[in-house]
């Protein structure tokens, strides 16, 4: 029987985050940005959807956050079960359906990255955790593979790169073409397109959902970049004539590439942040997109708000995020109601 991961934009049942407790990360000024970005985010999500984050057996939430979550139209869920990182967009299950409608979960192997970022044994049980708590059924699939390596639409098309599927600690090169048949049969996807590589200064080996993101069926928006003395202004060069190549093969004059220039070129102890607006996320009868305190995010505002104007647009600062080398996307993963539902004031089709 089939599997079909729909479009993020398709009505969500709840978004999954991981509250950040990795004090080797997370400490002192640090940790008290991001600390106050989440209660942001867990609020703002709130006001649209279940939000279900995960927290450590220890975590308590201080007394006005849980006054403030508690007036919210849906109010956060906080379920003890330990992670090593934030990241649930990449080792978080992949939430999928079958022909006849009932939920399972997906799970690919996960190794932080090419082994970059130990530990992850928590992160890699993640998955399985939750098919537990739900009572879903787990298809684990033999390969590494995360959840921001993927873009789908609602039409069975997925978008990936290359650097993610194959390389150091990764997959084989030898096993390209396994590794596609089985992201394609996990998701039920009929055409995977591999882009040759994403931003620079991305230390996930370039994901796509930084690179490129599906905004309807037939219309892609891409990270793009003006200034031909920055890194990315060659391989965004590139992949936008193989995205447009690719998506007119399959919706003709009715596809679309548009380019949303990326943040000013930011550094963090001496490394490029891969900062970009394309790391937004679907909400019901929303849009949420990181904003980084700069002179492009009111351009980035302004096509969200054309593109989707049945959506409530928000933007957040994504700042202290950014600096670990993620934003919204990384951070979050959709449970979808179900296949082809359609969310709240959508204008995505």
């Amino acid at each position: 029987m089939n599997l079909h991961y729909p479009a993020e934009w398709e009505k969500q049942k709840a978004i999954w985050l991981a509250f950040p407790h990795n004090t080797q990360n997370w400490t002192g000024k640090n940790r008290d940005e991001i600390f106050a970005f989440y209660y942001e985010l867990i609020g703002i999500c709130a006001r649209f959807q279940p939000v279900n984050v995960l927290v450590p057996e220890d975590f308590a939430l201080p007394a006005l956050q849980k006054k403030i979550f508690s007036q919210a139209a849906f109010k956060p869920k906080f379920i003890p079960m330990q992670t090593d990182d934030v990241w649930i967009r990449d080792y978080g299950p992949f939430f999928v359906f079958n022909d006849n409608g009932v939920k399972k979960i997906v799970k690919f192997q996960f190794n932080a990255w090419g082994a970059k970022f130990p530990p992850w044994e928590n992160d890699e049980q993640i998955p399985f955790q939750i098919a537990k708590k739900k009572r879903l059924a787990v298809k684990e699939f033999p390969y590494i593979f995360e959840g921001g390596a993927i873009e789908v639409n609602d039409d069975g098309l997925g978008i990936t790169t290359l650097p993610c599927l194959v390389g150091k600690n990764r997959n084989h090169p030898k096993d390209i073409k396994h590794v596609e048949f089985a992201i394609k049969d996990a998701l039920g996807l009929k055409d995977l397109l591999v882009l040759p590589e994403g931003l620079a200064g991305d230390h996930t080996d370039g994901h796509i959902d930084n690179a490129a993101r599906f905004v309807s069926r037939n219309r892609i928006a891409m990270a793009w970049e003006d200034d031909q003395s920055k890194e990315n202004f060659l391989p965004l060069q590139r992949n936008k004539v193989i995205l447009e190549t690719w998506i007119k093969r399959h919706y003709g004059s009715q596809a679309q590439v548009d380019t949303v220039q990326i943040p000013t070129q930011k550094k963090w102890e001496g490394n490029t942040l891969p900062a970009s607006y394309m790391n937004f996320i679907f909400l019901n009868g929303a849009l949420v997109y990181p904003k980084y305190e700069e002179k492009f995010d009111k351009k980035a505002e302004a096509y969200f708000k054309k593109v989707f104007p049945n959506r409530e647009i928000i933007g957040i600062d994504c700042s202290a995020v950014i600096r670990e080398g993620g934003s919204l996307h990384c951070i979050s993963k959709q449970e979808n109601e179900s296949f082809g539902a359609k969310s709240p004031r959508d204008s995505s089709k």
